[in-house]
């Protein structure tokens, strides 16, 4: 049952990274390292990236577990009930790994508190 599972969020995700690649300005890119999100962005920028990576963290795990959801609400909680002082966790795990990818990093924080 758990290997349907995977296997459903798979194709899904596979299907939005072809389409995404398929897109023009998608040619070439790649994970942003962490020191371009603090460099390069303004933060509500920064504030935006981070978001939707924690919301498609969010949403892998509800289609992982579902019709489960408390993996998701894990996720939700632990960045939006933080406010500033998960803000402010975040931006330090991002300047101790400049040249990581923020969605890999923004993953290991989030498996700390709430599982896989």
């Amino acid at each position: 049952m758990k290997q349907a599972k995977l296997t459903r969020s798979s194709s899904f995700f596979a299907m939005i990274l072809t389409a995404a690649l398929s897109l023009p300005f998608a040619k070439g890119a790649a994970a942003l390292p962490a020191e371009d999100v603090l460099t390069k962005m303004s933060l509500d920028q920064r504030h935006g990236y981070i978001s939707g990576i924690v919301e498609g963290l969010a949403y892998a795990r509800w289609l992982t577990h579902r019709p489960d959801d408390a993996g998701m609400q894990c996720i939700y909680n632990w960045y939006y009930g933080g406010g500033t002082e998960k803000w402010t966790q975040v931006t330090q795990w991002l300047e101790r790994h400049l040249d990581k990818p923020v969605d890999a990093l923004i993953y290991v924080l989030i498996k700390k508190e709430c599982g896989e």
